[in-house]
């Protein structure tokens, strides 16, 4: 996890955030909002069950000048709240608690005013990898089923926005596919050839994307050189742009669970980074997960 440090510095350089939970009556996300809490990165408004929120903050030893606990009779009723109190500027951010993904970025999508002009909902993910030998980010893994090209655009612009919003600098993105070679019968091909055409005349900006690059190609220097591609985005991507969810959600969970990675995850193309969290994550990645969109947000 030492690559996730620096994202955690740059989150604590941040403060003045308030954070809406939806659906937050949930042991690790109390273990998360207590170490967030703890350095100052953000105050909270915690919707959900109050008795099973006060019962786990006692257990956690959080006060309540840095945390506000709002009674929800449901976790659909905790998601509408907390959306209200981010629509109405009483939170900065939105995360996710144990409330499904469907039903809080179908509520999102339902009442369009919280997204960016002209974006479109994408979901974005960060690794720590420990085989690779920097941060890495994944879109679209879990919103977007089949994108056509022009939402790719739109889903590769909000990543690269996240992207320098954080670190300053233009991002190396590989247009994913299966193979390095173009080929009509493979529209994740022909996509990623017209997107990287597109960055050369100016249509996709503030990144360098090259595709299409297979997986080993994009991240690994050695094989991109056996196969004598000659790019700047091949064996140092910063951002893998996957055709559709099914390779996003494969490559996203082997990362995981093989390879040994600590993520965190976003919904972005929102006016603010919605901080998205799988019921299944532990304290761990949740409190990554709200350093992450800290990290990607600014104050007003």
């Amino acid at each position: 996890m030492h690559k996730f440090t620096a994202l955690e510095k740059m989150a604590a350089a941040k403060q003045g955030f308030t954070i809406a939970i939806a659906a937050s009556d949930d042991p690790s996300i109390l273990k998360a909002v207590k170490k967030a809490a703890d350095q100052q990165m953000a105050t909270f408004l915690l919707y959900g069950d109050i008795d099973r929120l006060k019962q786990f903050m006692k257990e956690e030893q959080l006060t309540e000048d840095k945390i506000t606990c709002i009674h929800a009779p449901s976790a659909d009723r905790a998601a509408d709240m907390a959306i209200e109190a981010w629509k109405s500027g009483k939170a900065d951010m939105l995360m996710k608690g144990i409330v499904s993904t469907d039903v809080l970025a179908g509520k999102i999508l339902k009442d369009k005013t919280m997204l960016k002009p002209g974006s479109i909902l994408s979901q974005l993910a960060i690794f720590d990898i420990p085989s690779y030998h920097k941060l890495l980010f994944l879109t679209d893994a879990g919103i977007n089923i089949a994108p056509s090209l022009e939402m790719k655009r739109k889903i590769l612009d909000n990543a690269v926005s996240v992207y320098t919003k954080m670190l300053h600098t233009e991002p190396k993105v590989a247009a994913l596919a299966a193979t390095e070679k173009v080929n009509s019968a493979m529209p994740a091909t022909t996509d990623a050839a017209l997107l990287s055409v597109m960055q050369q005349r100016g249509q996709v900006t503030n990144c360098q994307i090259d595709g299409p690059l297979a997986l080993d190609s994009a991240l690994s220097a050695q094989s991109a050189a056996i196969k004598k591609i000659d790019s700047t985005v091949a064996g140092d991507a910063d951002i893998l742009l996957v055709p559709e969810i099914e390779s996003g959600n494969m490559l996203y969970k082997s990362f995981t669970y093989t390879a040994g990675a600590v993520s965190a995850s976003l919904l972005v193309g929102t006016k603010s980074p919605v901080i998205l969290t799988s019921r299944a994550d532990d304290s761990t990645s949740k409190y990554f997960a709200i350093c992450f969109a800290i990290a990607a947000a600014s104050l007003a």
